[in-house]
């Protein structure tokens, strides 16, 4: 017996029947409410599903009661890890129907023809083998919601459709409370919420993280706009609870708001708490600064002066520490190439933004990078804040680069006019002086006439074939470079919050320029730090996207170096093809010969396949193209891991140690450190940093399975790790 549901009359005025029908019977059997006649019955149309079988409209072939309602309510989950429940029991469905589900509740998609779906989530399939993968996860969908009584689903052989009326959801809850004036207590407990819907699911299909990546920030701005409504004048200065909640939600989302910031200040006042309001004013202050080198808006600032007048002895600009990288002697590293450093560029114009000047430097540093006959010191180690009277010589010395490339930059409505001085660092002797205007538009044109020049002053056998090739392929908008680099920037921060803002950067970078390559090799780096600092909660899953991500860019630009290099990481990472790794990251190399992050890369590589020499050769000469970036760590992890492979514990300890002041929670660093403490016996330190490896009580062993290190250091962290695991279980010391 096959269920069938029949449409109603186009002008509503005959309810939706249910019928059923015998095999081998020509027509329904149809279950006839007492209020309508059978003279009603023509003006109904059955629904039905030409594909082979009625049970693909209705679930299965069962033996359900004619007329039987489906009263079972679907609940879908999409932040974090998708769930689906009817009534409170979870249902299970593949990764597919799952995504499936998630896009129509987001999309408000009540009806979507087949061919749409397909598109979505079998976009690199044949079409035939697509419809059939379709079909079966309709199949599944129905199957499950029928088998708890849910009827919000309804397929046929064009369309698909969902009851989302009657459909819960856990984002749609949300943002239907924020629009009515209502915060929902999860906007309080999560930070970035937005950036975790369908987290889990991004990697389905390219299709799919696409349009993934164009809604998170529609939603992010949906809901900062409604909890926007919420909050009080600037002229007012009660706080009411709604407020309060509304601002501390908006910061959750956004830390970087200033508007949610100020209420938030003004309700710790209120309260007496005044060193709670300084830490959310010195926390805005440090991620304003080290990510667009900006200070707080007028009214943040007066808001605090105000403050400062009551509490002047508390209120102090916040600074973080900075702590250098080592000097690492180089072994076979031609260091008669000249050697630059471009210096962030002076905005002369007060409403020229960060981020543009920042734009500047890292096209500028790209080209130079492209050309062997240059050593280029990384944008990374040459962000250092820029006064009035520089010390060029002492600049120089700590970059250890013989020429600096500094200058200004004007903005005038679209005109932008921009000056540089090419100096000699030792002498302070200027070697080239520049002078270039155009318009916004013409802003790469710019850059790349900047390094042309500079090229030609200081290696001027370079011939203009070579010149055209240093110049890189460009994104198809300029707001997109500028959001890649500050997310770029984001991701090496240890604060959490920031990490996951880089990411949402990514995504709008993608959106704005989507066959523009770094945002998604940016976004593979990303998925791969929080699997190594233990933020991930499944790592194979991360790590598979990573690899696809890495693989997307390579197909938007083969002749990309940065996508090379990541490229070829994420196959050692994620495939454990090291021989496959390092043909990619020489490649990488080839195409830009001082691209720093290759050489961490392939340093990462050569321990993996047990040439340790050679991976202490590529950290050094990572750290001597980027001696002052953030993301000088992972040299020095590198070195680490190649120092403990060849049983050199003291310096293993030494590298490892600075990685750990830096990254604190780095579970990749904190299991080689741990190793190294153990066997040279010190087991109180070694205990220390294990805390950070420990879960449920227990020292995590489950990433051995994934891990791509040779099987002898492998083997000796294992047994250093268990043998820890073992005093503490004893509660020995």
């Amino acid at each position: 017996m096959y269920h069938l549901r029949i449409a109603p009359h186009p002008a509503g005025c005959i309810p939706e029947l249910t019928c059923h029908w015998l095999r081998g019977q020509r027509e329904p059997i149809i279950c006839i409410p007492p209020s309508i006649g059978s003279r009603d019955l023509p003006s109904y149309t059955v629904v039905d599903d030409v594909d082979g079988g009625w049970d693909e409209m209705s679930g299965v072939n069962g033996d359900t009661a004619v007329g039987e309602s489906a009263s079972g309510r679907l609940r879908l989950n999409i932040i974090g890890a998708f769930s689906a429940s009817v009534d409170g029991h979870e249902i299970g469905l593949g990764r597919k129907a799952q995504a499936l589900l998630g896009y129509m509740m987001l999309s408000s998609a009540r009806h979507l023809p087949r061919t749409k779906l397909i598109g979505l989530l079998w976009s690199e399939k044949e079409d035939p083998l697509a419809k059939g993968s379709l079909r079966q996860s309709l199949s599944q969908i129905q199957r499950e919601l029928k088998a708890r009584g849910c009827s919000h689903f309804h397929a046929d052989q064009m369309h698909v459709a969902l009851d989302i009326e009657r459909v819960a959801c856990d984002v749609m809850e949300i943002i239907s409370d924020a629009e009515r004036g209502v915060v929902h207590p999860t906007l309080l407990a999560h930070e970035r919420l937005t950036d975790d819907i369908l987290d889990d699911l991004e990697g389905v299909d390219p299709a799919f993280s696409d349009w993934l990546a164009e809604t998170r920030p529609l939603i992010h701005e949906r809901l900062i706009d409604a909890l926007a409504r919420l909050l009080p004048d600037e002229g007012q200065t009660i706080v009411t609870a709604t407020a309060e909640a509304a601002a501390k939600a908006m910061y959750r989302l956004d830390s970087e708001n200033e508007r949610a910031v100020r209420v938030l200040i003004r309700s710790h006042i209120a309260a007496g708490s005044i060193g709670a309001a300084l830490a959310v004013y010195a926390r805005l202050w440090r991620q304003l600064e080290d990510t667009y080198d900006i200070e707080p808006h007028k009214l943040t600032q007066d808001l605090i002066a105000g403050l400062r007048q009551q509490q002047p002895e508390t209120v102090v600009r916040p600074a973080l520490p900075f702590v250098a990288a080592p000097a690492v002697g180089l072994v076979g590293f031609d260091a008669s190439r000249p050697s630059v450093a471009v210096l962030p560029f002076r905005a002369l114009s007060p409403t020229l933004e960060p981020q543009f000047t920042i734009g500047i430097v890292d096209s500028v540093v790209q080209a130079l990078s492209s050309l062997k006959e240059l050593f280029v010191i990384s944008r990374g180690s040459t962000m250092i804040p820029m006064s009035q009277t520089l010390d060029l010589r002492a600049i120089g010395r700590d970059l250890n680069a013989q020429y600096l490339l500094h200058g200004t930059i004007q903005r005038a409505g679209d005109q932008i006019r921009i000056s540089t001085e090419l100096v000699a660092a030792e002498t302070v002797e200027v070697v080239r002086v520049d002078r270039l205007s155009g318009t916004a538009a013409d802003v790469f044109d710019l850059q790349d006439r900047i390094a042309v020049e500079v090229i030609r002053s200081l290696a001027p056998q370079v011939r203009d074939r070579e010149l055209h090739r240093a110049m890189q392929k460009r994104p198809d908008d300029l707001d997109a470079y500028q959001l890649a680099l500050v997310g770029y920037d984001q991701m090496f921060s240890p604060d959490y919050t920031t990490f996951v803002t880089a990411r949402t950067n990514f995504e709008r970078a993608h959106v704005l320029s989507p066959n523009w390559a770094p945002p998604l090799s940016y976004s593979a780096i990303w998925h791969m730090q929080r699997v190594a600092r233990g933020w991930s909660a499944n790592a194979l899953n991360e790590r598979e996207t990573a690899r696809a991500l890495a693989e997307r860019a390579l197909e938007r630009n083969s002749a990309d170096p940065l996508a090379n290099a990541v490229g070829g990481y994420t196959l050692s990472q994620c495939k454990h093809d090291h021989t496959g790794a390092l043909k990619q990251l020489d490649r990488s190399l080839e195409l830009t010969p001082n691209l720093a992050l290759a050489f961490a890369y392939r340093a990462a590589v050569h321990v993996r396949c047990e040439n340790y020499q050679d991976a202490l050769r590529d950290a050094a000469i990572n750290l001597r193209l980027s001696p002052r970036d953030r993301h000088a760590w992972f040299a020095e992890m590198i070195s680490a891991q190649a120092h403990f492979a060849m049983k050199d514990i003291a310096p293993a300890i030494e590298h490892a140690m600075r990685v750990a002041t830096l990254l604190p929670n780095n579970q990749v660093n904190l299991r080689v450190l741990v190793a190294a403490l153990m066997e040279s016996g010190r087991l109180a330190e070694a205990q220390a940093h294990a805390r950070l490896l420990m879960k449920a009580g227990e020292i995590d062993m489950g990433w051995i399975a994934l891990s791509p290190w040779p099987k002898p250091a492998l083997t000796r962290i294992e047994a250093a790790l268990s043998r820890l695991a073992s005093t503490l279980r004893h509660g020995s010391t």
